[in-house]
């Protein structure tokens, strides 16, 4: 079927849901869940990349259904548009240049200036080879690749990757391998520039990153590719380099992603948030969190992440606006957008609310919920420990057709974290992740359309009882799961939730976790986290590889800008 005729009979249905008292009323079905995600799941979306056409057009679909549906705009402008500026990526300007030992590269196929360069002239001829540029704590081992080196004031030629070893009893030199770790090594042993090199037994691709916000350096950081080495005739084991000139001119694009923002307003102005993140990975590649493998690019769908919480919440909000003479609290429906690339449209929101944001009752969450059937743990409800009301309700409540796995974390890798961060009640239904997740085979034909109107349905009434509920909703605070941090090689973290969007000179933070090592210090949210130990922190990339160095049981201190001052604080890493 064509996607305009999909989408004229979505829109038909909708115009047609009864709303005269007395006829029945509009109910979730599993048509209308398909047909959501048959628009929004559509090749022609291009899978719906923040800052892509796709994006747009999943936008323009989602705010069609909730005027159609009686919804009032409530984004910018008395629109249901909200709009957020992103870092798209980092481009390369004109000036760019590169000769090596008197012979000029070509750009992009061989060399590549790295996107925390700075944009700078440079002129050198004391080179320093410094092997895999690792250095490991005295701690975990013998092994330093600067032992013996003076490399103050001169640029560095570092391999990427690390050495290879059948050595039992040495250090894990892998965990020490990322660019961000060796380019932080190189700044600590006051390298004046850095050129990574590939070593022969190893891919010479430069993986790209994605809209996340990257803090410079002050030196030039410039990736050698192999081609050009070789057509100099240079060794790549051990590249005879003597001079090197030239120019880095890199650049920021920015660009703007759009929630979808519709309101049901009622005698009561406090409000209950529903929401689900829209976007998805468009073609995927370097960058996109693509777990596809392939060579040519491929659309990612994302039918279920997340085709199936947006359906769902276009679904509810039809369903409650065919109710509004029943419900008591007004009721606020957002697709966010930029949730693949660092929860941006959510944190945007939640900073800049188009409501009272002192009179928000709670929020609910739906981040991939298209998988039940195939999911022996059942539905994943996070979140329930954010509100005692919560707990209380549904640790009772008995659901015969569900499996429910109660979580009480209100943290996550969705958007209800950026409202728990503002001290706001959430609640994230989930049915788990799959073979499928952020690959191009997410696509409609694997989804259960009748699981998601069970959950849609379960959503609907927990959100009546609480809609009938008297009194207030309390927030709280809850504990961060250990095994959030499993994705990660730390072996410790602060427990604080990185803020993605403010572009400032460290790193902000966004929330803190209670009974962790970074409120046990002081730190708050709205603090930038400027160096832990001695090692500056200027993105959440050098704040990882500040991570990976320190151990349970390490004592370290912490600067932080708060407002106008510097504060030192002490941390415990327990």
């Amino acid at each position: 079927m064509k996607l305009s005729l999909i989408v004229a009979l979505v829109l038909a249905i909708t115009a047609c849901t009864p709303t005269a008292s007395g006829e029945a009323k509009y109910e979730i079905t599993t048509d209308s869940i398909y047909n959501h995600i048959a628009v929004l799941a559509h090749d022609s979306l291009e899978g719906r990349r923040v800052g892509y056409e796709g994006e747009i057009k999943a936008a323009k679909y989602i705010y069609n259904i909730m005027s159609t549906a009686g919804l009032e705009p409530k984004g910018d402008s008395s629109t249901f548009l909200q709009s957020f500026i992103f870092t798209k990526k980092i481009e390369y300007g004109e000036a760019n240049s590169l000769t090596l030992n008197g012979e000029q590269l070509e750009l992009k196929s061989e060399f590549l200036p790295m996107r925390q360069s700075a944009s700078i002239v440079f002129d050198f001829t004391g080179i320093v080879d410094v092997g895999y540029g690792i250095t490991v704590d005295s701690s975990e081992g013998d092994y330093d690749d600067y032992a013996g080196v003076d490399t103050e004031g001169k640029a560095v030629i570092v391999r990427r990757f690390a050495p290879e070893t059948t050595d039992s009893t040495q250090p894990d030199l892998d965990r020490y391998s990322s660019l961000t770790n060796k380019i932080s090594n190189a700044l600590d042993h006051k390298a004046a520039a850095v050129f990574f090199v590939t070593p022969p037994d190893h891919d010479d691709t430069l993986r790209g990153g994605g809209p996340v916000r990257v803090s410079p350096k002050e030196i030039p950081i410039v990736f050698l590719r192999r081609a050009g080495l070789e057509r100099l005739g240079l060794d790549i084991d051990s590249p005879d380099i003597s001079s090197l000139t030239g120019e880095v001119d890199i650049y920021k694009i920015r660009d703007t992603g759009y929630n979808v923002v519709g309101y049901i307003p009622t005698a009561n102005d406090t409000t209950v948030i529903f929401g689900a993140h829209y976007d998805h990975l468009g073609w995927g590649g370097p960058g996109s969190g693509s777990r596809y493998l392939g060579e040519e690019p491929m659309i990612h769908n994302g039918a279920d992440d997340n085709g199936s919480g947006t359906a769902a919440l276009l679904e509810l909000a039809r369903y409650f606006a065919d109710r509004k003479r029943e419900i008591k609290y007004s009721m606020l429906f957002i697709a966010f957008s930029g949730e693949e690339f660092g929860v941006l449209g959510s944190s945007h929101y939640a900073r800049h609310m188009t409501i009272d944001s002192s009179k928000v009752r709670m929020m609910i969450n739906m981040d991939m919920i298209g998988r039940l059937a195939e999911q022996d743990k059942g539905l994943a409800i996070m979140g329930t420990g954010t509100c005692p009301e919560f707990k209380i309700y549904l640790d009772s409540l008995d659901v015969t057709d569900l499996k429910l796995a109660l979580k009480e974390s209100g943290m996550g890798p969705s958007d209800h974290a950026s409202f728990y961060n503002r001290g706001i009640p959430v609640l994230n239904f989930f049915t788990g992740a799959h073979e499928d997740y952020h690959k191009p085979e997410d696509d409609i034909e694997k989804l259960d359309c009748d699981g998601i109107v069970r959950v849609a349905s379960l959503v609907a009434d927990i959100t009546s009882h609480f809609d009938r509920f008297d009194g207030p909703l309390t927030f709280q605070k809850t504990k961060t799961p250990e095994g959030m941090s499993a994705r990660s090689n730390f072996s410790v973290t602060l427990g604080i939730m990185p803020d993605f969007i403010s572009e400032v000179n460290g790193l902000g933070v966004d929330g803190v976790s209670p009974d962790r090592p970074g409120e046990r210090a002081g730190l708050i949210e709205g603090d930038v986290i400027i160096k832990m130990g001695d090692i500056k922190i200027g993105d959440i990339y050098d704040y990882m590889n500040a991570l990976g160095k320190f151990r349970k049981g390490d004592t370290t201190s912490v600067a932080v800008v708060r407002l106008l001052d510097t504060l030192q604080m002490e941390v415990i890493f327990e």
